[in-house]
C-alpha cells in the first residue's frame, strides 16, 4: 500500500484538483446559477399570471351566472326590448279614447347605450283632462319599452284641450 501512495503526485493531483474545483463553481456561478435565477423568475411570473387569469376566470364566470339569472328572472320585461312599437300601433291604441290625434315621428332611431330609441310626438285634441290621463295609461300598454318625455303641453281652445307630449320607444 505504501508503495500505492509512494507512486502518487501529491502535488499535481492536489493542483487539479484544485483546478477543476474552481473550475466547476466558475461555471456554476456563470453559467447554472444565472440560468437557475431566470428560471425562478419566469416560473413565479408564469405562476403569478395563472392564479391572476384563474381569478379573472373565476370573476367571469360568476358574472355570467349572475347576468343569465337576471336574464331568466327579467326574461319578460327584456323580451319587450326585442318588440318594436311602430306609428300605426301608437295611433291604433290612442283611437281607443279620441280620434281626432295625430302621431308623428320625431327623426330617426337613435342608439342610447345597447338600445335605439324612436320618439314619436303625439298631439290633439280632447274634451277633458281625464281624457288625457286615460291616454297616458293606455300608452303603456303598448308591447314594449315606453317613457313619456315631459313636458306635457297642454292649452285650452274654445271647448276643447289641444295636447301634444313625446313618447319615447326603446328596442333592440
Amino acid at each position: 500500500m505504501k508503495t500505492f501512495f509512494a507512486q502518487i503526485d501529491w502535488i499535481r493531483n492536489t493542483f487539479f484538483f484544485i483546478f477543476y474545483f474552481f473550475l466547476v463553481a466558475g461555471i456554476f456561478l456563470g453559467v447554472i446559477q444565472p440560468a437557475l435565477d431566470t428560471f425562478r423568475q419566469t416560473n413565479a411570473k408564469y405562476r403569478k399570471e395563472l392564479y391572476v387569469q384563474k381569478q379573472i376566470e373565476a370573476q367571469h364566470s360568476a358574472e355570467l351566472k349572475k347576468l343569465q339569472d337576471y336574464q331568466a328572472q327579467n326574461a319578460q320585461s327584456l323580451g319587450y326590448f326585442k318588440h318594436r312599437i311602430t306609428q300605426n300601433e301608437v295611433e291604433e291604441k290612442l283611437r281607443i279614447i279620441f280620434e281626432n290625434s295625430g302621431v308623428v315621428t320625431d327623426g330617426s332611431p337613435v342608439q342610447e347605450g345597447k338600445y335605439f330609441k324612436q320618439r314619436y310626438i303625439i298631439s290633439g285634441k280632447l274634451e277633458n283632462i281625464t281624457k288625457l290621463k286615460d291616454a297616458l295609461i293606455l300608452t303603456k300598454t303598448l308591447p314594449g319599452i315606453t317613457r313619456f318625455n315631459f313636458p306635457i303641453h297642454i292649452e285650452r281652445e274654445d271647448d276643447n284641450i289641444v295636447f301634444s307630449f313625446r313618447l319615447d320607444t326603446y328596442f333592440n
